[in-house]
């Protein structure tokens, strides 16, 4: 069976509720009007439980609240309305509308969002606590807000001047400063990180923080379409947010403590992990540094002698030459090779000495040495 979203209707609240189930009955459209999402997986029906659940948003759009911890309390609330009551019942009151603002909070989603592929994607690696992680900051910072629009200020006044312990310990500390830092990179006001991924089903949440991370980058005006870097900053965030799964059962001091480190340490891993993507498409030429001028005037050296011009010899013609032995020269070329420096050669004497050749012999080579994961919604009492 496919669990399709139901929009639910905006029609302005006119009145506030006067009983527990005339507030249950609104508290789905004033939580989808607070939130700004286009609607409401909640099917309107609430079932009363017992156990370890606080809170439970079905995928089948039923949302299952504990008797004795939710819904007795608003009963009694409403029993007592307009008086003053102690500290701690109006503390109790404070948590039994959180969860209900909670459970809320996991039904809203764009327009056409189905509750199959919110489930598919709730299993994932990191799904889990990013959704509840969202759901949970979300609903804490817009509780008041929630309280005034559904009248509950007035039906046990002061209920806005108590604080109430959250839940999620383990992971709402990691997913603010996520969300911190990401307002801080793309200019955002506080809290709208939030505000979007609380509009968005499980199945929408991850590729939205993927992008809010990728475009907070120069990397959309450096890669090319296809590049891997959004898959590697999925895996990190995947990774990192599976890993506060460790700290959930801990107690909720050492829970956040945990949360918040590990955060720390996420972002060190994306921020290591965009620098090495950009640096990729960054050229960065190696300084220069040019040593400072001197102040040393430079030592000039003399300037070489002038040569002499060339002497022009007047050498004898041919026929001025005259033969030791008196005779004319047999060969007009022997005069000319006389004065280059080239001799014809001379006849050897049959009985001159054979002179042997002191060249090295010749090598015949270059010697050696000069060679070159499933889970469901839901608030349990006890888990920070």
């Amino acid at each position: 069976m496919i669990a399709t979203a139901r929009a639910v209707r905006r029609d302005p609240i006119l009145t506030a509720p006067s009983s527990a189930d005339e507030l249950l009955a609104r508290s789905g459209q004033v939580a989808l009007e607070l939130s700004g999402a286009d609607q409401s997986a909640w099917s309107g029906r609430v079932i009363e439980t017992t156990g370890s659940i606080l809170g439970l948003a079905h995928w089948d759009g039923t949302l299952y609240l504990d008797r004795e911890c939710i819904l007795d309390p608003l009963q009694r609330m409403y029993e007592h309305a307009g008086e003053e009551q102690p500290i701690p019942m109006l503390v109790h009151y404070r948590e039994s509308l959180a969860t209900l603002l909670h459970e809320h909070a996991h039904f809203l989603g764009p327009a056409g969002a189905s509750q199959d592929a919110a489930r598919d994607a709730f299993t994932q690696p990191g799904g889990r606590q990013l959704e509840e992680g969202v759901a949970e900051a979300w609903a804490q910072d817009h509780l008041d807000d929630y309280l005034t629009r559904l009248g509950v200020d007035k039906v046990a006044p002061g209920i806005k001047d108590v604080q109430a312990g959250g839940y999620y310990a383990a992971f709402v500390p990691a997913v603010r400063r996520l969300a911190t830092d990401l307002e801080i990179r793309n200019d955002l006001r506080p809290g709208q990180v939030l505000d979007v991924l609380n509009r968005e089903t499980a199945a929408g949440q991850f590729p939205l923080l993927v992008s809010l991370v990728y475009n907070s980058t120069r990397l959309p005006d450096l890669e090319l379409a296809g590049a891997d870097t959004r898959h590697h900053l999925e895996s990190i965030l995947r990774t990192g947010l599976g890993h506060l799964d460790n700290f959930e059962l801990h107690p909720p001091g050492f829970a956040a403590a945990k949360s918040h480190s590990t955060a720390g340490e996420l972002l060190h891993h994306l921020h290591q992990e965009i620098q090495t993507a950009e640096s990729a498409y960054t050229f960065h030429p190696t300084a220069c540094t040019l040593p400072p001028p001197s102040t040393t005037p430079a030592r000039t050296s003399p300037s070489p002698p002038t040569p002499p011009p060339p002497t022009r010899l007047a050498l004898p013609t041919p026929s001025s030459v005259v033969p030791a032995h008196g005779g004319a020269l047999s060969d007009p070329h022997a005069f000319q090779a006389a004065l280059s420096g080239i001799c014809p050669p001379r006849p050897i004497p049959a009985d001159a000495p054979t002179v042997q050749s002191t060249a090295p012999p010749r090598s015949t080579g270059v010697p050696a040495a000069q060679r070159r994961s499933p889970g469901s919604r839901g608030r349990r009492p006890g888990v920070g």
